[in-house]
């Protein structure tokens, strides 16, 4: 073995168990959110979860905002990989997005938890822009019949409606759960999301209710958590 192949392997090695702790890392903070929220969740906790010291989180990860924004995207990639399982793949993109949209008001609407973490996660820009990227790069893969311009920035700033649009729903499902009926706003996001990016299509409640049972057959996971 050369000394090139020597590192290479030496590399490939620590590569390896840097993703795997990253992999750690990751799953104990999210299950530590879940638990109790995320300004209650300090990162010595997640150190204690993981069995690290200091120096082995911050080789990864800064803070606990960095692990939370990873999250985020994990949990992104995740209910766009399942989206397929409940709706068409054949239905326009903007439905599709519309789908992933409602997904998040629904289980907001019934776990105070996921509200708070929606909220948060809809407050920091940096998240924001993460997430306009994937969604982006998203919509291009799945929008067989070239509805959307995603290279513009024209849709950039559609998106970024549409995302607003749900955004601040959940964030008053959070701070006010009894002045609004999550069936209500539904269709709204739905029809505005459709609306926006150039489609006629209206939905009724009757529509999100079918929506709702389709969800409530099987148990729906995020990255292996059951939500409620």
């Amino acid at each position: 073995m050369t000394v090139e192949e020597h590192d290479d392997k030496h590399l490939t090695k620590r590569t390896k168990r840097t993703e795997e702790l990253r992999r750690r890392i990751l799953d104990e903070s999210m299950k530590l959110f879940f638990e109790q929220g995320f300004e209650k969740t300090t990162t010595r906790q997640i150190l204690d979860r993981v069995g690290i010291l200091n120096g082995s989180l911050y080789n990864i990860y800064r803070s606990k905002e960095e692990i939370f924004s990873d999250i985020v995207m994990e949990v992104l990639r995740d209910a766009q990989r399942q989206t397929p399982d409940y709706v068409d793949e054949d239905i326009p993109a903007c439905l599709q997005l519309g789908f992933l949209l409602n997904v998040q008001l629904y289980f907001a609407a019934r776990s105070e938890r996921i509200a708070e973490l929606l909220t948060i996660a809809y407050s920091r820009w940096d998240i924001h822009q993460r997430v306009v990227v994937a969604l982006t790069e998203w919509l291009s893969k799945i929008d067989t019949e070239k509805d959307l311009d995603t290279g513009s920035k024209d849709f950039i700033l559609k998106l970024e409606a549409c995302i607003a649009l749900a955004g601040t729903y959940i964030e008053r499902i959070y701070h006010e759960p009894d002045t609004m009926d999550p069936l209500d706003a539904m269709p709204i996001v739905i029809n505005t999301v459709s609306n926006i990016m150039g489609l006629d299509f209206q939905v009724e409640r009757w529509h999100i209710e079918w929506f709702i049972n389709s969800l409530g057959e099987r148990e729906y996971e995020i990255c292996g958590v059951p939500l409620p």
